[in-house]
């Protein structure tokens, strides 16, 4: 059953032009695939694969194994992660601005939000903590992968905005007005008015 399931998110996702790969897979202690073992408790592309976004390609793929979804970065589009904090942080102050975007989160504390390919560099404050921006070359495990401490899953499903990416300007604003408000201990007043730096509205 947990295959169908993970077939059908890989489905869903370049039914949607969202390109993936597929990656080694976790059973009990160990990893399951071509390409092992993979690095930490996260999973790795398997030798050989090469991402697409053909539904008739994504589908034989997964009929031959559970294969963990990797999402693929740096054409379709880029991905911000960053820790939980940050992350609810972040969609607070989105929210309060009338933008929802989509969100992932991993069992181990980090959520990701993809955003439109190619934009500028993080603003320094985000620069300077835990976030990673996945761009070309790199990937993210996606809905509904398992790795070693349970499943990923939407948080906010593409689907609640269209399958449509925000600017990356507008995620990447978000972020940093999430470290400003944590190196200020937390004022919630500042959700009351528009985050500096972040417009609202998102792009296809």
């Amino acid at each position: 059953m947990y295959g169908a399931e993970l077939r059908a998110g890989a489905l869903c996702l370049v039914d949607h032009g969202w390109p993936v790969v597929p990656g080694t897979w976790s059973r009990g202690e160990g990893w399951c695939g071509p390409e092992s073992p993979a690095a930490a408790n996260l999973p790795v592309p398997v030798r050989g694969a090469v991402s697409s976004s053909d539904p008739a390609v994504v589908a034989e793929w997964w009929a031959q194994a559970p294969f963990s979804v990797l999402l693929t970065t740096g054409e379709v589009l880029d991905v911000l992660e960053v820790p939980a904090w940050m992350g609810r942080r972040m969609t607070v102050m989105l929210r309060s601005v009338d933008v929802v975007v989509p969100l992932a989160a991993t069992p181990t504390g980090r959520w990701w939000f993809p955003v439109t390919p190619g934009g500028s560099d993080l603003p320094d404050e985000v620069a300077g903590t835990d976030a990673i921006l996945h761009g070309v070359g790199s990937w993210v495990l996606a809905p509904p992968s398992e790795c070693a401490d349970g499943l990923v899953h939407w948080r906010v499903h593409p689907a609640s905005c269209g399958w449509r990416l925000p600017a990356s300007n507008l995620v990447y604003g978000a972020a940093a007005e999430a470290v400003r408000w944590r190196a200020s201990e937390g004022d919630d007043r500042s959700v009351a008015q528009r985050p500096a730096g972040v417009a609202s509205g998102v792009r296809s």
